[in-house]
């Protein structure tokens, strides 16, 4: 007895139906994904401001963001003593699930003259900027950190967001003055668009600008 096979036709029809269904797939799964690590990146952030605060409380100061701090930290990020000896937050080093390499810049992922090598894990953490310690103590220059301040307070977080990259910035008038300030990551954009999701001491999720 002649069994009947498929016939070519056939064949291209199941292969066309499954190629549907993983273009409809895929998408949705990497959304999926996408989604996840914003959330994640909102809870790792908000676990670093709860640490930022309390220490404020103790030392009624918050901590530096290491910028030419000369004390071996990485500049604009949490410092590693935020863990120790008191323990605020289990670890600093907690990464930026955006900021696989450190950003989309490639001119700023090889060493630096300075010594600061930005392939490094300590720089693909969350940013964080200490404006009062950068802008008054560190560089000497508190009118330039003012409108900052104004903004956001006197400290920020930022994830790099699912653009991956840093930014970008819009010169904005504050005030008398100006400022750039970080395009906030908005899903409603897409869920895969530009800006940074952020949290600074005035807001819990900056909408600021």
């Amino acid at each position: 007895m002649r069994q009947r096979g498929f016939t070519l036709i056939e064949l291209l029809i199941v292969v066309a139906i499954i190629a549907i269904l993983a273009a409809i797939a895929v998408p949705n799964f990497l959304e999926a994904q996408t989604r996840a690590k914003v959330s994640r990146a909102k809870a790792d952030i908000r676990s670093m401001a709860t640490a930022i605060e309390a220490y404020y409380v103790d030392y009624n100061a918050y901590p530096i963001d290491g910028h030419r701090a000369g004390d071996g930290q990485a500049f604009w990020y949490v410092p590693t003593h935020i863990s120790s000896p008191v323990a605020y937050i289990t670890t600093a080093d907690l990464v930026d699930p955006f900021r696989t390499t450190q950003e989309a810049n490639a001119a700023r992922l090889t060493d630096t003259p300075d010594g600061n090598n930005f392939t490094d894990a300590a720089y693909r953490r969350f940013r964080y900027i200490n404006y009062i310690y950068t802008y008054s103590v560190s560089l000497g220059l508190p009118a330039l950190g003012a409108p900052y301040i104004e903004v956001y307070g006197p400290w920020r977080l930022n994830s790099a967001g699912p653009d991956r990259s840093y930014g970008p910035t819009v010169l904005t008038a504050v005030g008398s003055s100006s400022a750039s300030l970080n395009i906030v990551y908005d899903p409603t954009n897409g869920t895969i668009s530009r800006g940074d999701i952020m949290r600074s001491q005035k807001e819990s999720d900056v909408r600021t600008r």
